[in-house]
């Protein structure tokens, strides 16, 4: 996958959507900040490429990247992850995140 391919942003679309569901399974190995650690990852590449995202794709992409992407994860603690984690669900699942964060600095 490259960053010029206009189906780039679909496959890292569904990259973070089962990324985000393998981290809701019982007894996962993944814990939500691996997850958006992940998923920003993901969401800052495709977002820098965007040019050729289709734009539903691309929307979610922006709104994904606005909530992980400049977000210090390794700082959250285990409740604030938790919460962002769900955000990050929301928008995945075309929903509108309640945002209820507090800033980490």
């Amino acid at each position: 996958m490259t960053s010029n391919d206009p189906l780039s942003c679909r496959r890292a679309l569904r990259e973070i959507r089962e990324i985000a569901a393998v981290a809701l399974l019982d007894g996962a190995q993944m814990s939500e900040q691996e997850a958006l650690q992940t998923i920003g990852a993901i969401a800052g590449w495709v977002a820098e490429a965007g040019s050729s995202a289709p734009e539903d794709c691309g929307d979610v992409i922006r709104r994904l990247d606005a909530l992980v992407g400049s977000t210090d994860i390794d700082d959250m603690d285990d409740r604030t992850a938790m919460t962002l984690f769900r955000e990050v669900t929301a928008v995945i699942q075309g929903r509108t995140p309640t945002l209820d964060l507090e800033p980490v600095s």
